[in-house]
């Protein structure tokens, strides 16, 4: 990775607690003073509840699982609120990872030598903890801002929602899957040929653009995944959608990969968020629902004989 990148980078992730003058001041000693240009600091980690809520981490250190909270002083008055949602945080974090996840915390309201202490107290333990992992082999080098996902799928046999790799292409992510050589697709929801070898027409690749801002940005179709990214909704703002042929048809099956923005480095991709089973129509029966079956799937890197029907 260019040093380039990396400023970039961390100038943009620095800077999301503008206005918020306490989180600044904790969240930029914290990275400074840690002093690993090979840890990467995420600031605003988004934390999706089981009830749908969304909670955000104010620095988080993924390489080490270790959050680290600035508590103002609001906070005292809600202990046991804050206690509640660590549990939670906790417990969507090792879903996603398969580890437990670390909170630290700065409680800003006391003097200017009790936050410094603090500070230098999470410091130590992140230091400590990235050691540790370290001379456990547990610990990989943040070397790049911006994921390639070639590299990044070169030995993996499947893709993950964890993963969390842009595509920057809609060719990319069907190449990846199906080790085809696809240049350019026009649609964004078709069969790829060289996956029929494999599934005949079993799945279809889906690549919507998600809605910002609750608009749509793709000729009036309005997708919009769920805080827990297990439903997607989808309607067009100009027409009625809903199915003539029937409430939902659960032979549709979608390998999905949404398009939407990096919220530090900006860059539009298209991201795996999931295999979606058409279901029934919404409620009120305007829009049309999927729901997330599976959140891997597999890579087929060279072709095989077409299947026998």
């Amino acid at each position: 990775m260019s040093g380039a990148d990396k400023l970039g980078y961390l100038i943009r992730a620095l800077s999301r607690t503008k206005r918020k003058d306490y989180e600044n001041y904790v969240v930029n000693a914290i990275w400074n003073r840690l002093a690993m240009d090979d840890v990467k600091p995420v600031t605003q980690q988004l934390v999706l509840w089981p009830d749908g809520r969304r909670s955000f981490v104010d620095l988080y250190f993924p390489q080490a699982m270790i959050g680290v909270e600035c508590d103002e002083a609001y906070h005292q008055r809600q202990r046991e609120r804050d206690r509640e949602r660590e549990i939670t945080i906790t417990d969507v974090l090792r879903q996603i990872r398969g580890e437990d996840y670390r909170a630290l915390h700065v409680d800003v309201s006391g003097s200017y030598e009790q936050v410094e202490r603090s500070i230098d107290d999470c410091v130590r333990r992140i230091r400590a903890e990235i050691e540790r992992r370290r001379q456990a082999n547990e610990f990989t080098p943040w070397t790049e801002a911006y994921v390639d996902y070639k590299e990044f799928y070169k030995t993996r046999d499947a893709v993950s929602v964890a993963d969390d790799v842009g595509f920057p292409r809609i060719a990319d992510a069907v190449n990846t899957l199906c080790g085809s050589e696809y240049k350019i697709f026009q649609e964004s929801w078709f069969v790829p040929s060289v996956m029929r070898q494999w599934y005949g027409d079993r799945y279809r690749v889906w690549f919507p653009k998600l809605a910002i801002g609750g608009k749509a940005v793709a000729n009036g179709w309005n997708n919009r995944l769920s805080d827990d990214g297990t439903y997607i909704y989808e309607y067009n703002e100009d027409a009625d959608l809903v199915d003539p042929v029937g409430d939902g048809d659960p032979n549709d099956i979608r390998i999905t990969f949404a398009k939407s923005a990096d919220p530090v480095t900006r860059i539009q991709a298209y991201r795996f968020v999931g295999v979606f089973r058409r279901i029934s129509n919404s409620e009120d029966g305007t829009r049309k629902r999927y729901q997330r079956i599976e959140t891997v799937f597999p890579i087929h890197r060279t072709p095989c004989l077409p299947i026998h029907r």
